[in-house]
């Protein structure tokens, strides 16, 4: 069975980012890391809205506590 993305699903297509971080091997890295996937009867009923573009230098920052967003996916069995 092939694994399906609950946000590409939804969506349409993947989160613009769910990583943004400054490091001197990767500085001002900004990129989809963070995946929900599923298989089987399963209708994804909604995912939590990511915004669009960073809003700060990189994360971790003082909303921000880590350099991953937080995703998050509700799926009906049916």
């Amino acid at each position: 069975q092939v694994l399906k993305s609950a946000y590409r699903e939804k969506n349409g297509t993947e989160p613009v980012y769910t990583d943004f971080s400054d490091t001197p091997h990767s500085p001002d890295f900004c990129a989809t890391l963070d995946y929900i996937f599923f298989v089987g009867r399963i209708m994804v009923e909604k995912v939590l809205e990511l915004p669009d573009h960073p809003t700060s230098e990189s994360y971790p920052d003082d909303t921000h506590p880590s350099d991953h967003l937080m995703i998050a996916a509700t799926f009906r069995l049916l």
